[in-house]
C-alpha cells in the first residue's frame, strides 16, 4: 500500500497484530530516548528546543477562535470562505489531538518530537492552517531533517494564523 501524499510503502495491520506492539515492552512502548541511544548533538537539540516552544506558541494561535475572526488567515475549516468562523471548534479539537498523541517528547528525542509535530500542525480533521508536512517528515533522512522540516511548516503557519501571511 502507499498514500496519495507518499510513495513509501507500509503494511496495514489487523487490531490483533497491531495491539502486542502497544503493550509494556512492545516497540512502541519506547522510552525517549531509547536506552543505550547516544545523545543528539547539542545543536540539534537546540533546534529542536526552539521547535518545542513554537510548537507550543502555534498550539496557542491555532486554539484560539479569534483567531479566526481574521479572513485573511487560511483555514480550510471556515464555515465560509473568506468569512470569519469556523465549522469545528479549534480547542476541542486540538485537546483531542492532544490527547491521542501523549505528551510533547522533550528536545533531546527530536525525532520523536518532530513526528509528534508534525501529527499536532496537521491534525484529522484537518483545520488547514498549514502546510501538510506528514509524509515529508515520515521521509526524511534523519532527525535533522525532520525538525527542519516541521519548523518550517510551523513557523509559515504561525505567519498565517497572525494573519501575517496567508498560506495561498
Amino acid at each position: 500500500h502507499h498514500t496519495e501524499w507518499s510513495l513509501t510503502p507500509f503494511e496495514v495491520l489487523a487490531d490483533a497484530d497491531e495491539a502486542p506492539l502497544y503493550e509494556p515492552g512492545g516497540v512502541c512502548d519506547a522510552a525517549w530516548p531509547a536506552e543505550g541511544d547516544s545523545p543528539p548533538p547539542a545543536s540539534l537539540v537546540e533546534a529542536a528546543a526552539c521547535l518545542s516552544a513554537d510548537l507550543e506558541a502555534w498550539r496557542r494561535l491555532a486554539a484560539e477562535r479569534s483567531t479566526y475572526d481574521d479572513p485573511a488567515v487560511t483555514a480550510g475549516a471556515r464555515a465560509r470562505r473568506g468569512e470569519p468562523g469556523l465549522r469545528l471548534d479549534p480547542a476541542l479539537l486540538l485537546a483531542r489531538v492532544c490527547r491521542d498523541l501523549g505528551p510533547k517528547p522533550p528536545p533531546e528525542a527530536p525525532t520523536a518530537l518532530a513526528l509528534w509535530g508534525g501529527a499536532l500542525i496537521n491534525p484529522l480533521p484537518s483545520l488547514g492552517v498549514s502546510t501538510e508536512v506528514r509524509g515529508a517528515v515520515l521521509e526524511a533522512q534523519g532527525a535533522a531533517e525532520r525538525v527542519a522540516l516541521v519548523q518550517r511548516a510551523v513557523s509559515r503557519s504561525i505567519a498565517n494564523l497572525e494573519g501575517r501571511r496567508p498560506l495561498f
